[in-house]
């Protein structure tokens, strides 16, 4: 994957995809338990399982700074310390009987989470540091496509085991070892040489030249939430959808991205970041109108129909967010920036992801219904349109 000549190096970054590899396929098998263990080995009512969404979303704020304090280490390193940190937290977790309290789950959530959020980033500033820059967009291409392979196999380690053992303890105990072993895998390596800070202070970079894409970000974050959060509430409680339903929506769509990913990868090379942006920006504008009056205009199954396949390509259109990582690492004015820029912008999209999330809420409530929350998603993302008019287009072949 590395466009490194040195066939050392390419062997080196062999062994780190492994270990990316394992990190996200243990990651993933979490996510897809986590909801069942707390509603079945923990006994939370609905409460305090909103309760528990702080410390999962917490730590896209609190990378930053994680980051910040390891700055002595490399992107290869840290990544190695994310996963160190989800094996810590599914370990303790493991060892949660039913009775124990929420604070104390909440403080292995939030390590589990802190681990998942640092090695979500780590994973594109080690692309786009071992890429050649004008091949960026491709390698994260099929670095999404390695993830989403990993969490596939996740999904289907998930469904053998069920069928022959049930216990929450063995999913957190097994996955925990595979991030174990990716943390180990990740510490032996001889890594690529990495733009070195000299210092905490190197690890918090804001400038106004980078507006744009902290823009970008927030609207971004508003617009994960209609899809993870308000997306998963229509289909459950508006039109009264099966977990089964959604697992096979969300199968789906895994298996599409696994063929999209890469060309969407070409796709941001070949166009560039501001058309990929602005495109990603009509099409989510229009599944927010379908997500908003499908099911109040159509018959039930068709409601369904519709509101599936929006699902399905708002799940795909989530790959086009590689625009923004490459569109950052291209302005900053130093290599030793794009770590710090890229955490930077996770942190501004967690803060405007967690606001919306609650006032989401609220309007859903106040308004007995999805469309006035889906409409002001709307028009969030067309607003990220406007704001991509704005980035920097790359310099045409011979300028640069």
């Amino acid at each position: 994957m590395s466009d490194a000549a040195s066939p050392r190096i390419r062997k080196t970054m062999v062994f780190v995809l492994l270990a990316l590899f394992l990190g996200q396929f243990g990651s993933g098998v979490y996510d897809l338990v986590f909801s069942n263990f707390l509603r079945d080995a923990q006994h939370l009512d609905v409460e305090m399982r909103g309760f528990i969404e702080l410390p999962r979303e917490l730590p896209g704020i609190l990378s930053l700074f994680v980051v910040g304090m390891l700055f002595m280490f490399n992107e290869v390193r840290m990544a190695g310390v994310a996963c160190l940190l989800m094996f810590g937290g599914m370990y303790a977790l493991a060892l949660c009987g039913p009775g124990t309290g929420l604070w104390v789950l909440s403080a292995w959530i939030l390590t589990v989470s802190l681990g998942q959020h640092v090695l979500m980033g780590m994973i594109d500033t080690i692309v786009i540091h071992t890429a050649r820059p004008e091949n960026r967009s491709l390698r994260l291409g099929q670095m999404k496509a390695l993830g989403t392979a990993a969490s596939l196999l996740g999904a289907l380690c998930v469904w053998i085991k069920w069928k022959f053992n049930q216990s929450f303890a063995v999913d957190f105990f097994i996955m925990g070892g595979v991030c174990l072993l990716a943390a180990v895998l990740l510490s032996r390596v001889k890594t690529p040489v990495f733009p070195k800070r000299r210092g905490w202070r190197e690890c918090f970079v804001f400038k106004r030249r980078y507006t744009v894409y902290y823009g970008l970000e927030i609207l971004h974050g508003i617009r994960k939430q209609l899809y993870l959060t308000f997306g998963f509430w229509l289909m459950v409680s508006t039109l009264g959808q099966s977990p089964e339903h959604i697992g096979k929506t969300l199968l789906i769509a895994g298996v599409v991205g696994l063929g999209t990913q890469p060309l969407i990868g070409w796709s941001i090379k070949r166009f560039g970041e501001r058309n990929v942006t602005i495109f990603d920006s009509i099409a989510l504008s229009l599944l927010c109108l379908a997500y908003a009056f499908a099911p109040g205009l159509l018959p039930s199954h068709w409601a369904v129909a519709v509101v599936t396949a929006c699902f399905v390509l708002d799940n795909l259109l989530f790959a086009l967010g590689m625009a923004r990582s490459t569109y950052v690492a291209r302005i900053c004015e130093r290599p030793e920036e794009i770590t710090p820029s890229i955490y930077t912008g996770l942190a501004i999209n967690h803060v405007a992801s967690i606001s919306y999330g609650v006032l989401g809420g609220l309007i859903w409530m106040s308004t007995g219904g999805p469309q006035a929350v889906f409409l002001i998603g709307g028009l969030a993302t067309a607003g990220a349109g406007l704001v991509a008019r704005h980035m920097d287009a790359p310099p045409r072949k011979g300028e640069a």
